[in-house]
């Protein structure tokens, strides 16, 4: 049987060490000896577009957390820095704790929570290398009384008898394992696997840490389903799209057609193949995983044998953040807009309304208060029966997120 009592006294023991030794002292030797500080803020200065709508002081834990992470981690400068002088003058409990945390390596990780066995312990699971591990974090704690949270993503140390985290903890209403691996091979498209992503980590944390940009957009549904976009690449020749035609609603431009599953291929699936005869590709695409997985059942059916899992699964709220933080525009699907048709400058001109409603409305409703119709009606011009709609639906979406 665990002992997290007595686990949890030398945890808190390690703490106080860690405040003397590493904050104190080691984060500032680094600074010195090896233009640590430097190196972090140049790194830093790349995503100011970022950090600076963020808390000064939030950014500069992130300094810090990343310098630790330097010195700690696999090869880091703690094996250099055992040798020098200057800590000779450390206390016993100091240098012991440095010598034990120079055996085993610091890293970041991206985890679920699998299991709260005891108040401030987690049973935590790494999304890619799948390893188990116990994990000590009063932050995550913290945290978790403000909703829940699909993702972690910690600078985490072991202590001999479980690991803790160090500096900044993020936490992420809507992201998942696929959404930071995609996020991965925008970053680096030589990634081609989960270890790939693990080494760039390890190499560079601070891209990832923008990611806190995007933690608290939330999961968003259509009453039960959750919007998220899935795409699977396949050879055309795979495909006896002719035969299958009477499942589908065809349109063409050019030498691109789309096949537009019937009852699937409108609101909130969107169910469609996209055919390019000059490439000979193949595109499935939805915006829900019952559409996806129709759309390959029913190929499947016609005597195909497609796997069921996309090559892409995004969350709209990551393609959004990666696209902020990274400044760019992301395209997923190259074909898409040639089937767009374009709004009617009145179309256009509601659309900005509500979109502009949403925004107001947002801040409120996240802040758990109500947003005042009367007054948001008169300052967009919209409604009062649809403004009603959209804010059940935003408070409805909040709710569904925030319950642990």
């Amino acid at each position: 049987m665990i002992d997290y009592q007595n686990i949890k006294k030398i945890c808190r023991q390690d703490s106080i060490i860690a405040q003397s030794v590493v904050d104190d002292f080691l984060i500032h030797y680094a600074a010195k000896q090896n233009n640590q500080e430097r190196e972090a803020n140049q790194k830093l200065a790349k995503y100011k577009h970022i950090t600076g709508k963020q808390d000064p002081g939030w950014v500069k834990f992130l300094e810090t957390q990343y310098v630790a992470h330097r010195i700690f981690r696999k090869d880091g400068l703690i094996k250099k820095y055992l040798n020098h002088s200057a800590l000779k003058n450390l206390t016993l409990k100091e240098r012991n704790y440095l010598e034990r945390e120079s055996t085993i390596p610091w890293r970041f990780s991206f985890s679920t929570v699998t299991a709260n066995p005891e108040h401030d312990f987690y049973e935590m699971e790494d999304i890619f290398s799948e390893e188990a591990f116990l994990l000590y974090s009063p932050g995550i704690t913290n945290i978790l009384k403000a909703g829940k949270r699909l993702l972690w993503f910690n600078l985490i140390g072991f202590n001999g008898y479980c690991w803790q985290s160090f500096g900044p903890i993020n936490g992420y209403k809507s992201f998942e394992s696929d959404d930071i691996f995609f996020y991965a091979t925008e970053l680096a498209p030589s990634i081609e696997d989960e270890d790939d992503v693990i080494k760039d980590i390890d190499n560079d944390p601070i891209p990832y840490m923008m990611l806190l940009s995007g933690s608290e957009y939330p999961l968003a549904f259509h009453k039960d389903e959750q919007f998220v976009f899935n795409q699977g690449d396949y050879e055309a020749d795979s495909f006896a799209l002719k035969k299958s035609r009477k499942h589908f609603v065809m349109e063409s431009v050019g030498n691109v057609h789309c096949y537009g599953l019937k009852e699937w291929n409108g609101f909130p699936h969107f169910a469609q193949i996209y055919h390019d005869e000059d490439t000979q590709t193949v595109l499935l695409t939805s915006m829900t995983d019952k559409g996806f997985s129709k759309l390959v059942a029913t190929l499947n059916s016609e005597g195909l044998d497609l796997s069921e899992y996309p090559s892409i699964r995004l969350n709209p709220t990551m393609l959004t953040t990666a696209g902020e933080i990274l400044k760019k525009q992301i395209e997923l699907n190259e074909y898409e807009k040639l089937f767009t048709k374009k709004s009617t400058p009145i179309e256009q001109k509601r659309l900005d309304k509500i979109n502009n409603l949403i925004e107001l409305m947002l801040p409120e409703i996240n802040a758990g208060k109500h947003p005042d119709l009367q007054a948001l009606a008169k300052k967009t011009g919209i409604e009062l029966r649809t403004i009603k709609d959209i804010a059940a639906r935003l408070t409805d979406t909040k709710n569904r997120n925030t319950k642990t």
